[in-house]
């Protein structure tokens, strides 16, 4: 080990400045990498006088190698060497400027501030949980704000496992260790037994985000007999901010939200005004990282010529003008940039990326009515309908005459059932714009819903009068005739469709999104190959088009071509992991084609946890826990699609079969009368 002017240089080039902590394993402490303009950085050292040496070599090995497979995030601190010295082990690391949230705990956070915490921490846990990595320590201390850019960043890896992927199941974990790490008060029972989940990484940011708004340490939080938490008065706290923070930190893991999009979902659902982080409002006289960069940055230039000096202030204060003009300009361009980035997601199809655009011109400008209108199309695209609805609602209230946000809302109206309401809304419309197509189209599938027949086809005449090109609104009008009428009755409007979308085509050939639709309505109207044509159409335009691999996965699985099937899937996962309709139709492709129920089951769970109202992918994971015999089980999902869907006949069919295999005879029977009243074919079931 090398010294320079008293102070120690590690690895040949890091020099020991000051050190900042001693924790159970180790001490921390801050440098500067002589190798690369004294930069700062953190080196963490193992301990040698620890009593449990060997458990900290394995944490500490596994840090290196976690920051190490963590590049690609912006939100975790770079690794940057590992390296072992006189039989010491070193770890170096990105040094973060900014505050540690457990100096940031003085005075309560408002809610808007809190679900903006709660977002950034929660997109960092799914990047880890995605690659079965979960943290096991997530706690005010290793959660920083970063001064330079206002995020928030995650820290302190000692403690992280990895899963095994193969073996995890919501219903069985493995683990490679059963060493109880954790800090009581954030992590669960669970956890400190030695049996962590990617859920106990939700229940310790749910108690940091719960102590940023009450300011209670979790020891001391009160909780009901039910496992609630109790909130004060005081606290800045609506109804569904508590029950998502409540399900964040059940002490039961199987009452907690299994998965991180689950949280993301439901907090989607809450608008906020203001959600900036201001750097400069968290001020405390109990600073621990400000001081480190002085330390670094006041060194002496007496090396350095008179004019070598003046001229690098003049650079810097040069840099320091653009830098405060770019400051005041960013506000204005950010929304914009943000609102470019949204449509254009929305027009790829890519509704998850578009929302969290329009999110980000929410966050600056609250009162933006074009974002609040994206967000709702970002939201109705993926079905998350309670959410469209607020914000359309809150996009008329500062913009009332948006024809868009009035149509759309009316979409989502008639697609909540509020057939009336659709029709107020569609009808403010064309009192402005009687020419409006989309309009008429809203009214009419409005007026379909109710059961008015001849007023919805004068509506549909009227589409044809003045746009029967637009092949999207014959397109939604044959979904709507479909559900309420049968195929039968919708085949008019899907050839109308049709022939819009080949018109269309020779105008536009290049247009995968085209191709893709059309491939759909062909299936509708059971044009296999032509159907699958077009999406291979769309494929040779963009290989990596995710609904054509979806379409041309279907028409494989529906021509029997189950191994090519299996192969778009695939691909099309890889593309689009977080979207639900992938996992689910990989699940219906390996449950009936191959009959592998246990990797079908998988892609249902998958299914479940990116959309948990989805009804289809329910029905069919209990279908295949009823073909693996796991009836209890089985029979939780099926009720579970019973609840969603009441008046669908399948869940009570196959819950009659279940409850038969159980040898509950009368409820089977019961189950059983149930799907018959409910329109399924006598034929159709089978009774043992």
């Amino acid at each position: 080990m090398k010294t320079t002017r008293g102070k120690k240089i590690l690895g040949g080039r890091y020099k020991i400045v000051r050190e900042i902590a001693r924790g159970g394993f180790g001490i921390t402490y801050l440098a500067e990498d002589t190798q690369t303009s004294h930069s700062p950085c953190v080196i963490k050292k193992l301990d040698p006088q620890n009593a449990d040496i060997e458990t900290a070599k394995i944490l500490f090995k596994r840090e290196a190698n976690a920051l190490f497979h963590l590049q690609q995030n912006q939100q975790i601190p770079k690794y940057f060497d590992y390296f072992e010295e006189e039989q010491s082990y070193y770890l170096v690391q990105e040094y973060i400027e900014g505050k540690s949230l457990q100096n940031l705990l003085e005075k309560r956070w408002p809610r808007d501030k809190v679900i903006i915490f709660l977002r950034e921490i929660l997109e960092i846990l799914r990047y880890l949980h995605q690659i079965n990595i979960i943290h096991r320590d997530v706690k005010p201390s290793n959660i920083m704000l970063r001064k330079e850019d206002r995020k928030f960043v995650l820290i302190d890896f000692g403690a992280v496992k990895q899963l095994d992927s193969k073996y995890f199941s919501h219903h069985q974990q493995s683990y490679t260790t059963q060493t109880m790490i954790g800090t009581r008060g954030y992590a669960p029972e669970e956890q400190m037994a030695g049996r962590p989940g990617y859920n106990s990484d939700i229940y310790g940011l749910g108690m940091t985000a719960i102590q940023l708004l009450t300011g209670i340490h979790p020891r001391n939080l009160r909780r009901d007999t039910q496992d609630k938490i109790i909130w004060s008065d005081e606290v800045d706290v609506d109804n569904l901010l508590a029950s998502i923070l409540t399900k964040m930190v059940y002490s039961n893991p199987d009452d907690r939200y299994q998965y991180v999009d689950e949280i993301l979902r439901d907090l989607n659902e809450i608008t906020i005004v203001d959600g900036l982080i201001n750097y400069n409002d968290f001020t405390t006289d109990t600073e621990i990282e400000s001081p480190q960069i002085s330390e670094l940055t006041a060194r002496p230039y007496e090396s350095e010529s008179f004019f070598k000096l003046r001229y690098f202030l003049i650079v810097l204060g040069a840099a320091g003008i653009i830098l405060v003009v770019i400051e005041f300009i960013n506000p204005f361009i950010r929304p914009l940039y943000y609102l470019h980035q949204g449509n254009h997601f929305l027009d790829l199809r890519q509704p998850e990326k578009a929302l969290d655009e329009f999110q980000n011109i929410i966050t600056i400008q609250p009162n933006d009515a074009k974002a609040w209108k994206g967000r709702g199309d970002a939201l109705l695209n993926l079905g998350r309908l309670p959410g469209a609805l607020g914000s359309y609602n809150k996009a008329l209230q500062i913009e009332p005459d948006n024809l868009k946000a009035l149509n759309n809302k009316g979409k989502v109206l008639s697609k909540l059932g509020k057939y009336q309401e659709a029709l107020e809304a569609h009808e403010k419309v064309l009192k402005q714009n009687n020419s409006d197509v989309d309009a008429w189209s809203g009214k009419g599938i409005a007026y379909l819903s109710l059961g008015q027949n001849k007023e919805a086809t004068e509506a549909f005449e009227k589409v044809k009068q003045i746009r029967p090109d637009i092949p999207y609104t014959w397109q939604e009008i044959g979904f709507t005739t479909e559900n309420l009428q049968g195929p039968k009755a919708a085949r008019p409007y899907f050839e109308e469709a049709l022939g819009a979308f080949q018109a269309y085509l020779k105008q536009n050939p290049q247009n995968p999104i085209a191709w893709t639709d059309r491939g759909y309505i062909l299936q509708k109207l059971n044009r296999f190959p032509e159907a699958l044509d077009s999406y291979q159409k769309a494929l040779e335009i963009d290989k990596n088009f995710y609904e054509a691999l979806i379409g041309k996965g279907n028409m494989l699985n529906i021509t029997g071509k189950r191994e090519e099937a299996l192969v778009a899937f695939n691909r099309a996962s890889e593309i689009r992991p977080d979207d639900y309709l992938v996992w689910y139709s990989r699940g219906i492709l390996l449950a009936q084609r191959f009959q592998k129920h246990e990797e079908a089951l998988q892609s249902f769970d998958k299914a479940i946890a990116r959309r948990n109202d989805f009804f289809p992918a329910w029905l069919y994971k209990g279908i295949a826990l009823s073909e693996l015999k796991r009836y209890p089980e089985a029979l939780a999902a099926l009720d579970k699609a019973k609840e969603l869907e009441p008046k669908n006949p399948y869940p009570w069919a196959y819950r009659s079969s279940v409850l038969d295999s159980l040898g509950k005879k009368a409820e089977a029977q019961e189950s059983y009368n149930k799907a018959v009243e409910l329109g399924l074919p006598r034929e159709n079931l089978t009774k043992n």
